[in-house]
């Protein structure tokens, strides 16, 4: 069957749609249906009456192609994170691979700033694809095991910390500052959310190089 005569479960069953009648939705219909709820009124808002008005179908209509929003949220994640390459040796050594990867998490988590956290989530505990081929690069690139796991929890806070952290509300204007904080404050303008990006992955795939190259040392000697 394609696309349009079943939808897939979390746990990768599907469910057909009404025996003996042909398909009046899609499986993108339905998600792109619910992308647009959300970026229009936030992940609260998404709800299966929603959905139901923005497809211009009965609400037992979308029951019958979804069964709660649960899977609804699954079907949103999968597709968004299906949109994530994973770059092959071709690309280049580890670390660029690695920069590539993140990267396309991140743009995904860009575009759809409303489900980051269930991304992240769904990520780590459903949709396992892109948490093995992280991993896979840093096993590859010479960290033991215990680094590996330590490692992916390092990418997966920073990129969780990048939509609950931010400093667009420090206090420029505040005359009561510490002096440290005074004297940085100036430059916050400069500053964009590419900026604390690079510089944050840069940082972290810098310390992971200096492992990787620590554990060369010890294996030479």
């Amino acid at each position: 069957m394609g696309t349009s005569d079943r939808l897939a479960h979390a746990d990768g069953s599907a469910t057909t749609s009404r025996r003996g009648r042909p398909p009046s939705l899609t499986e993108d219909q339905i998600v792109d249906a619910a992308l647009e709820i959300i970026r229009a009124d936030g992940l609260e808002a998404l709800s299966m009456r929603r959905l139901s008005q923005r497809l211009r179908k009965s609400q037992m209509a979308a029951y019958s192609y979804v069964a709660d929003k649960q899977q609804l949220l699954d079907l949103v994640a999968r597709r968004t994170l299906a949109d994530v390459p994973i770059p092959d040796e071709a690309t280049g050594p580890w670390d660029v691979r690695l920069r590539v990867l993140i990267d396309g998490i991140d743009a995904q988590l860009r575009r759809h700033p409303g489900i980051a956290g269930l991304l992240l989530q769904r990520m780590l505990h459903s949709d396992r694809r892109l948490v093995d081929a992280i991993m896979t690069i840093l096993l590859e690139a010479g960290l033991a095991e215990r680094q590996v796991l330590l490692s992916y929890s390092m990418i997966h806070t920073y990129l969780f910390g990048r939509y609950e952290v931010a400093l667009a509300d420090a206090p420029r204007h505040d005359t009561d500052l510490p002096p440290t904080l005074a004297q940085v404050i100036p430059y916050l303008d400069d500053l964009h959310g590419a900026d604390y990006y690079n510089f944050g992955i840069e940082t972290l795939i810098d310390g992971l190089r200096a492992r990787v190259a620590e554990n060369s040392r010890e294996v030479i000697d």
